[in-house]
């Protein structure tokens, strides 16, 4: 099947500057899905999943969030210099999905999420998920204790820093669960087995930039609200849920995150939800050694649609 690439340039919703995104897609898709990529990376990394689910019939779309990849605004690693950042990302989401609905008008929205992505999408569901006709978690962070510390530390920090400044003190209470040490490629192998990924995210000059204090208020404070008992209350009874997570990934608390969310679906009465814990994957199950198990699973739950 013939992959069609496009890119696109517009205004984000913080007004501060352009948002970039992209989208890979075929003739007649038979549904539109959005995914939504990490902390501190970029939609380019999506290349071979883009091409993958468009091969399989759909009408892909990524924003680059702003603060990352090609969305910078002047102020990498910051979602905006104003507050309520996170508000503004959610907002380019949505109008992600209008642009798609313009060019195949009544298609169904599946909304994708991945580690940071996860946490949008998991908001994006509880307040607007009556839009949505399927919702894929890949490898959600699991709730972090320091959360209110962090919160309280990024909040004192922005505000006599700077919205765009970066704290080192900050980035060790969040990192906890992915840090590590020694060199920077074994600070790094938490993202999964493959070297040769590793090596390709450090040498990209749009991943692994620095987080700023004001950025990390604002994931926390996202983190909060979709880790908490409340998530999930209002997400569709309908809606059709995937979660995908690596069993090694330490950042999803080997797999305890994903459980965590799946349950609070259940006790919302989220009927057709289901979960996968990958035994051997980490944090990024599509660029793992072997992805074919995290692919059998995505394409058979979208076969669906």
């Amino acid at each position: 099947m013939t992959v069609i690439y496009e890119e696109y340039r517009r205004l984000s919703l913080n007004g501060e500057g352009e948002l970039f995104s992209r989208s890979w897609k075929c003739e007649s898709p038979r549904a539109v899905i959005q995914i939504a990529h990490g902390m501190c990376e970029h939609s380019g990394r999506y290349e071979r999943l883009g091409r993958l689910l468009a091969e399989a019939g759909f009408a892909v779309y990524m924003n680059d969030h702003c603060g990352h990849g090609q969305s910078q605004m002047g102020h990498p690693g910051t979602f905006s210099m104003k507050p309520h950042g996170f508000d503004f990302v959610l907002g380019d989401m949505k109008s992600l999905f209008d642009l798609a609905e313009a060019e195949f008008p009544g298609k169904g929205r599946i909304l994708m999420g991945h580690s940071m992505g996860s946490i949008l999408s998991g908001i994006y569901a509880d307040h607007w998920g009556r839009t949505l006709s399927g919702l894929c978690l890949l490898s959600p962070p699991a709730p972090n204790r320091y959360v209110g510390l962090a919160t309280l530390l990024g909040r004192i920090i922005s505000r006599s820093r700077g919205y765009d400044h970066f704290s080192p003190l900050l980035h060790h209470v969040t990192s906890s669960s992915t840090g590590g040490t020694g060199s920077p490629i074994i600070r790094k192998q938490w993202l999964s087995h493959n070297m040769e990924n590793i090596v390709d995210y450090m040498d990209d000059p749009l991943a692994g930039f620095e987080f700023s204090a004001s950025a990390t208020v604002e994931l926390c404070a996202g983190l909060d609200e979709f880790g908490s008992k409340r998530w999930g209350r209002n997400v569709p009874k309908g809606l059709r849920v995937l979660i995908l997570a690596g069993g090694e990934d330490g950042c999803g608390g080997y797999g305890a995150a994903a459980s965590h969310y799946f349950g609070q679906l259940k006790k919302y009465g989220v009927r057709d939800s289901e979960m996968h814990v990958l035994p051997h994957a980490r944090h990024e199950i599509f660029n793992e050694l072997d992805t074919r198990e995290a692919e059998a699973h995505l394409l058979g739950w979208l076969s669906a649609f």
